[in-house]
C-alpha cells in the first residue's frame, strides 16, 4: 500500500455546503477504492492524507486532485510506499473544518501552511527541475540509483567574463551573468532540455538521446537572443558586449547522486560532459559561435547546414575529434570582443 501527504491552496474558499458535498462523495467512493485518510480544511488551504492501494492513491492524486480546477497549486509533501498497516483504517475520509473553530487555532495553522507553500516556491528556484519534479511527486531523490544514459550535453558561458569581473561593479557583473543564465534556461526549457547546474557564468544542461535537434535549436536560439539583447542595450551597458559560446556533445553520461549528508547534488558526469565544456571553450580558438561533436551531427534528424571544422585534439581527449558547426552563423572575433570590453571598462 501507499500513503501520500499533500497540501493545496484552493482558488476560492469553500462554502460549508461545498465541503459537505466533498464529504458525501468521499464516503461513497473511497470505500470502493479502499482509500482511507483525513482532510483538514483551513481558509483556502487543504491538508490531506491518502492511504490505500498504490494504483488507487496515484489515480486519485495525480488524475483527480492534481487536475481539479478548484486547486491553484498542489504540493506533495511526502509519499510512503510498501506500507503494511493503515493509520486511519476507520476513516474513509474524515474531514476536519478548522474554519468552524475559534480564531486562534485556524490563524496559527494558516500561518504554518502559508509558510510551507511559500518555502516551496523559494525552493523551486534553487532546485534542479528534475529533482523538484521528483519531490512534487513524493519521490525521494536520494533513493535513486545511478544510471548510464545517452544524452546531448549543452554548455555555454560568457566570452570575456574574466575581463568583466575585473572592472565591473558587483551589481553590474551579476546583471550580466543573470542575463546570460536567463537566456540559457529559457531556450533550454522551451526545447525540452534539463538545466543541470549553473557554474558561475556558465550553464550546463542536457537533452535526451533523441533530442539532438532540440539541443542544436536551443543553441541557435540562444545566440539569436544574445544578439538581440546586445542590439537593444545602450553603448554604455555591459550587455552591449555580451557574447557567449555553445558546446554540444552527444554521448554516454552517468546520472545520479553525488555527495553526502551535508551536501548532495543530482547531476551528470563523464567524458561527454567534459567534452561539451571543452567544445564551448574551443569556440574562442576556432572563432565560431557553436561547436558540436560528430555524434551530435549523426543523431540529428533535421536538415541542418552543418560545416566541418576538421579534426582537433582537445585537452583531456585521447584522440583528435571531428568537429562541426552551422554554416549560417556569424564568425566570432574574440580579440575584437576583448578589446571592446577593455576599451570601455579598463581604468
Amino acid at each position: 500500500m501507499k500513503r501520500l501527504y499533500y497540501v493545496s491552496r484552493f482558488a476560492k474558499r469553500l462554502r460549508p455546503e461545498e465541503l459537505g458535498a466533498i464529504d458525501r462523495i468521499s464516503r461513497k467512493k473511497n470505500p470502493e477504492q479502499q482509500i482511507t485518510g483525513f482532510l483538514v480544511c483551513l481558509g483556502d488551504t487543504f491538508f490531506q492524507v491518502l492511504e490505500g492501494p498504490d494504483d488507487a492513491v496515484d489515480h486519485l492524486f495525480f488524475e483527480a486532485i492534481k487536475h481539479d480546477p478548484r486547486h491553484e497549486e498542489v504540493l506533495c509533501l511526502k509519499s510512503e510506499v510498501g506500507i503494511r498497516e493503515r493509520l486511519f483504517s476507520d476513516w474513509h475520509m474524515r474531514i476536519f473544518d478548522l474554519n468552524a473553530q475559534g480564531e486562534t487555532l485556524p490563524f496559527a495553522f494558516r500561518q504554518m501552511l502559508t509558510a510551507l507553500l511559500d518555502s516551496h516556491h523559494v525552493l523551486a528556484q534553487y532546485t534542479q527541475p528534475s529533482v523538484f519534479r521528483m519531490l512534487e511527486m513524493g519521490v525521494n531523490p536520494t533513493s535513486l540509483l545511478p544510471r548510464q544514459i545517452e544524452a546531448t550535453v549543452f554548455f555555454s558561458d560568457i566570452i570575456g567574463f574574466s575581463l568583466f569581473s575585473q572592472w565591473l561593479t558587483p551589481g553590474s557583473l551579476i546583471d550580466v551573468v543573470n542575463a546570460h543564465i536567463e537566456m540559457c534556461t529559457q531556450v533550454i526549457s522551451q526545447h525540452g532540455g534539463e538545466v543541470n547546474k549553473i557554474t558561475g557564468d556558465g550553464v550546463l544542461a542536457y537533452f535526451s538521446r533523441k533530442q539532438s535537434d532540440a539541443a542544436i535549436a536551443a543553441g541557435l536560439d540562444l545566440l539569436r537572443e544574445t544578439k538581440r539583447r546586445r542590439q537593444l542595450a545602450s553603448a554604455t551597458s555591459p550587455l552591449h558586449y555580451l557574447f557567449g559560446g555553445v558546446g554540444l556533445a552527444h554521448g554516454s553520461v552517468y546520472e545520479g547522486n553525488i555527495g553526502f549528508a551535508l551536501k548532495r547534488d543530482f547531476t551528470i558526469l563523464g567524458n561527454t560532459v567534459n567534452l561539451a565544456s571543452r567544445l564551448e571553450s574551443y569556440t574562442r580558438e576556432l572563432e565560431v559561435r557553436l561547436i558540436m561533436n560528430h555524434d551530435t551531427v549523426s543523431c540529428a534528424k533535421r536538415q541542418w547546414s552543418f560545416i566541418s571544422l576538421g579534426r582537433h585534439r582537445l585537452k583531456g581527449q585521447s584522440r583528435a575529434l571531428k568537429l562541426f558547426s552551422i554554416q549560417e552563423l556569424e564568425t566570432l572575433n574574440v580579440r575584437d570582443i576583448y578589446c571592446a570590453i577593455e576599451a570601455r571598462y579598463a581604468p
